[in-house]
């Protein structure tokens, strides 16, 4: 899926081919919401675990300086 710009033409790639999106049945609309969607999901979920393991470094050191 590629960024779109201000007064640009909305497209997606897929399979090297570039559609339209205003081009797509509403169904196919839908569908690339819903990849986006999952692809900010996954982003979201990829911060929050470097977060978990620099916590879990942090609290190890911690823990190996009171030990």
């Amino acid at each position: 899926m590629t960024e779109v710009t201000e007064n640009e033409v909305q497209t997606i790639s897929m399979n090297d081919k570039e559609y339209k999106v205003e081009d797509l049945t509403d169904k196919a609309k839908y569908l690339v919401s819903q990849v986006q969607d999952m692809q900010t999901q996954a982003n979201q979920a990829r911060a929050r675990l470097d977060q978990i393991e620099v916590g879990i470094r942090g609290f190890t050191g911690l823990l190996q300086e009171e030990l």
